[in-house]
């Protein structure tokens, strides 16, 4: 006998791939816009003085704080401000505070790992600031964070999993309602863990491609 209902995994799919498609929306505009916020943190953290102090204390508070409380504080915040943001809105901007700080390292990272002496190389043939970027630095610093970012997208996949706590309708909060009108936890969770297992494996295959791409590119 199967650990599983086939038959009750069968009607659970539909409304599964419904909370799918909230979940890969949020997942999509989380990364394309931490690619984004994280470059302008990362740009930031290493100037000197006071905006560089800032982006490493954003870092380190985003970074060093559970990801729900963060969504709490926006979603109860913004409401006592008088500013009502709807559950997929906080969620989201939680989320991106959050993992933008996680980008930002990966950059930063990318960054570091380009030896100074390309830099003074590149100078010493008399190419200008943005040519010495663009065609030495950004190919090196973008092959070599496609990896971690890739590994980051899988993370803010998994993590869309806690908008569930203000009422996002998702694949866990939409299996959480089924949990309670059919009782049958394990196979709701079931369901939940191989959608969630295709969207991962879909963004690690994304990943290795890019990767590879680029590889043949360079």
């Amino acid at each position: 006998e199967m650990p599983f209902d086939l038959n009750f995994l069968a009607r659970l799919l539909p409304a599964l791939l419904e909370g799918a498609e909230v979940t890969v929306e949020l997942a999509v505009l989380t990364i394309a816009i931490c690619l984004v916020w994280g470059f302008v943190v990362a740009l930031a953290q290493a100037t000197r003085g006071p905006l560089g102090w800032l982006a490493g204390g954003y870092i380190q508070i985003v970074r060093n704080t559970p990801l729900l409380i963060q969504m709490y504080l926006v979603y109860f915040g913004f409401s006592m401000g008088g500013f009502g943001l709807s559950g997929f809105a906080s969620g989201l901007l939680a989320l991106c505070m959050q993992n933008g700080g996680y980008v930002a390292e990966i950059y930063r990272g990318g960054l570091q790992s380009v030896s100074p002496r390309q830099y003074e190389a590149g100078r010493a043939l008399g190419m200008r600031r943005w040519t010495l970027y663009t065609t030495v630095v950004l190919p090196q610093v973008i092959a070599r964070i496609i990896p971690p970012m890739t590994n980051q997208s899988i993370s803010i996949i998994k993590d869309t999993s806690q908008v569930a706590a203000i009422a996002v309708m998702e694949i866990m909060k939409i299996s959480e309602v089924w949990v309670e009108t059919s009782a049958n936890t394990y196979d709701v969770f079931l369901g939940a863990a191989l959608i969630y297992l295709a969207l991962t494996s879909a963004a690690s295959l994304a990943g290795r491609l890019c990767e590879r791409r680029f590889t043949f590119a360079q």
